[in-house]
């Protein structure tokens, strides 16, 4: 019977006992690139890690869609941050991010990237590691 132990408290934390969950993706930051971006609006809460399109019409950057037009089937990089761009789509709810294009990160973060995404970034998966390469 394996033992159970109870949880300590740590400092600094409103809730003490809760689990803590890493928000970064990045795995490493050896050879780690982002550029700045700004996220379309009206995408509501994107999470981090989400795999991001360039829109061509406006030149924004939504949530990848394998099935999608105008630029959104066509992986560009990967949101570093959480983000929240608003129920309704308006220019004032429009984000500035940063978006991940080169690094290591954690594969089991990366929202919606399938086999495309992975060859529209290049990406290379380590399922021993978990990680995700580009």
């Amino acid at each position: 019977m394996a033992t159970q132990y109870q949880k300590l408290p740590v400092p600094g934390y409103h809730n003490p006992i809760a689990d803590y969950v890493d928000p970064e993706i990045l795995y490493s930051t050896v050879g780690f690139t982002q550029k700045g971006v700004t996220l379309g609006s009206g995408q509501g809460v994107l999470a981090a890690g989400t795999v991001l399109a360039m829109k061509t019409s406006d030149k924004k950057y939504y949530a990848y869609s394998n099935g999608g037009s105008g630029g959104l089937e066509v992986a560009r990089g990967v949101l570093r941050r959480p983000c929240d761009t608003g129920a309704s789509p308006s220019a004032a709810n429009d984000q500035v991010t940063n978006m991940v294009i080169a690094g290591i990160l954690k594969y089991n973060m990366l929202q919606g990237a399938d086999a495309a995404a992975l060859t529209d970034l290049g990406m290379t998966v380590d399922t021993v590691r978990g990680t995700a390469k580009f």
